[in-house]
């Protein structure tokens, strides 16, 4: 009797041995599921990061030229260079004022 047990036992464990198998498998797929998204946003993320970044970069060295310098000190501080006439509309000033 003790052999049959033995007989019948090896297949049950055979069995439990193949499902926890794919039962790892399978956790272990989800998981690397999970795993590779997450890559992908990040990786995604920095390459937005990067971009925004070279935009960045370009800006500041577009305000260290001279023609930013000039283009900010005529339209906010309202200077010209030296033999230029400035002229002022009038037509949008009491346009301004008659609202």
């Amino acid at each position: 009797m003790k052999q049959s047990r033995k007989i019948k036992l090896k297949p049950v464990l055979l069995i439990l041995f193949v499902v926890y198998i794919l039962f790892t498998l399978v956790k272990q797929q989800i998981t690397l599921n999970v795993l590779d998204k997450k890559l992908n946003a990040a990786t995604t993320q920095v390459n937005a990061a990067e971009e925004e970044n070279k935009k960045l970069n370009n800006q500041i060295k577009y305000i260290k030229t001279d023609e930013f310098i000039e283009n900010e000190a005529r339209q906010k501080l309202g200077l010209i260079k030296k033999g230029e006439i400035m002229f002022i509309d009038t037509a949008k000033d009491a346009q301004n004022s008659s609202n």
